[in-house]
């Protein structure tokens, strides 16, 4: 069986690869839009079909609980318009101190809006506000 570690480093290298390759704005929407990809796929996996449809709040919020319940962070919270990572497993695997930019970042917030779809007839979109080594902040619309 594969070590996790090694798998999150094979995908921040992943994406800084994709951000070589065709540029950084590309490589965030390409990151954002595989993390979209793979919420609901990965949430269904889990769970099977979701039994109700939330609203978004409900739906951001049940997102962050399972995300934490699997490890991506220590705590993963909604506050206000905020989710907020703490202890995340992206940012300590990313190399260099420009973490904000990295096209993980926006991975995770495309896995964290892909949940959100599955399990919500409503979309939302995460930005980063606030990226350094452990805590990621995301604003919501």
């Amino acid at each position: 069986m594969i070590d996790a570690d090694i798998l999150l480093l094979a995908i921040v290298n992943m994406a800084e690869g994709v951000k070589n390759l065709i540029g950084d704005k590309g490589a965030k929407a390409v990151m954002r839009d595989a993390g979209k990809q793979a919420g609901p796929k990965l949430l269904e996996s889990l769970i099977g079909h979701f039994p109700e449809v939330l609203n978004r709040e409900e739906a951001l919020r049940r997102s962050c609980v399972i995300l934490e319940d699997l490890g991506f962070g220590k705590s993963i919270r909604v506050e206000g318009d905020k989710v907020v990572a703490e202890e995340d497993v992206f940012t300590d695997a990313i190399v260099g101190e420009d973490i904000i930019n990295s096209p993980v970042i926006y991975f995770f917030a495309g896995l964290i809006e892909g949940f959100v779809s599955f399990m919500s007839d409503q979309k939302v979109v995460l930005l980063p506000e606030e990226v350094q080594r452990g805590k990621i902040v995301y604003r919501w619309q």
